[in-house]
């Protein structure tokens, strides 16, 4: 029976992450590229380079989902306008089915500050690379009833399934920020697969991606000279499937030159609908322009009734360079 429900948990996670949900993250605040394509070019800099790394699920049968991420992205000002450019490589993998992920998307956003409204909007598009191993996989026809188990020696009378898939994706998004006193707020919305992309293994039949919405919200409340608490959240759904995710960090300016900040956090991911999915905290520094976060999630679902110690490692490392803008402007006058 443990094994039997371990199954079908690989299985469930497995089309959770890369047809309902997509590629998520608990450090969602730490990929833009991800978030909202709004969003990119959106930092204190001429440039920033971020990288993530989850590991989750290890725990059945040593048949972990992990994530890869590597982004670039840079803001061109002129004036009151700026124009963004990014790059993002994403790679998951599912080791149960040796099933691969792989997107390459190109991104471009334009910001234009209005009456101290900071307005965004961007467009991502790319390509997204399928694979998995049908010999590794079970199928209903290799059912051995008389030992009630599956015999992969048995033919699976699949004719119609491919190996690998390729299409195209096309991904839109716009968000806002504003200062009001002292506290800064930021919110958005991206629409995923606008082109509702043919997405199956079937070689005849013909499955679309439904489109994914996320919204997302943020704010910066400084609450002394050197403490800042900021809460977020992010909210995507598609058909029926929902993930919710809040919680807040707080952050702390420290005085040496080398570690200039540290932060700590906790969140908590939902499914609306469903139970509670996990706990997570999460801890943080910032050295030398390197922003580090680690996360490590607590499954409180009913999945931790079956299977113990569940628990999934993040890790974000963000590179932000030094801006060259100036700023301040120097306007000659002329004397008499």
């Amino acid at each position: 029976m443990k094994k039997a429900i371990i199954l079908i948990v690989s299985c469930l996670s497995a089309i959770l992450d890369v047809d309902a949900q997509d590629i998520h993250l608990s450090q969602f605040y730490t990929q833009d590229h991800l978030l909202n394509p709004a969003l990119v070019g959106d930092h204190k800099g001429d440039y920033r380079i971020s990288a993530n790394y989850r590991n989750q699920w290890r725990q059945i049968e040593s048949q972990p989902l992990t994530t890869y991420v590597a982004a670039f992205d840079k803001a061109f000002h002129y004036y009151s306008h700026e124009i963004d450019a990014g790059l993002v490589v994403v790679r998951d993998e599912f080791s149960g089915f040796q099933s691969q992920t792989t997107k390459i998307f190109l991104t471009g956003a334009y910001t234009y500050t209005l009456k101290g409204n900071i307005l965004r909007g961007g467009i991502q598009t790319g390509i997204v690379s399928n694979s998995t191993n049908l010999s590794v996989q079970t199928f209903p026809e290799q059912w051995d009833y008389p030992n009630g188990t599956f015999n992969q020696a048995l033919p699976n009378m699949e004719t119609n399934l491919r190996r690998s898939q390729m299409y195209w994706d096309l991904n839109l998004g716009a968000s806002w920020e504003r200062k009001i006193r002292k506290i800064t707020y930021k919110g958005g919305l991206a629409v995923n697969h606008i082109n509702r992309p043919k997405d199956t293994y079937f070689s005849q039949q013909v499955e679309r991606r439904r489109m994914r919405k996320v919204v997302h919200g943020s704010a910066e409340i400084p609450l002394t000279s050197v403490l800042t608490l900021k809460p977020q959240l992010q909210w995507m759904w598609t058909t029926k499937a929902q993930e919710f995710l809040l919680g807040a960090n707080l952050e702390s300016k420290l005085s040496s030159p080398v570690i200039t900040k540290a932060w700590a956090g906790v969140y908590y991911r939902h499914g609306i609908s469903r139970t509670l999915d996990a706990v997570y905290p999460v801890v943080g520094l910032s050295v030398n322009r390197f922003d580090i976060g680690v996360s490590y999630d607590f499954n409180v679902s009913s999945l931790s009734k079956y299977v113990k110690r569940v628990k999934s490692i993040e890790i974000s490392i963000i590179y932000t360079a030094p801006s060259s803008k100036p700023k301040y402007r120097i306007v000659p006058c002329s004397r008499l």
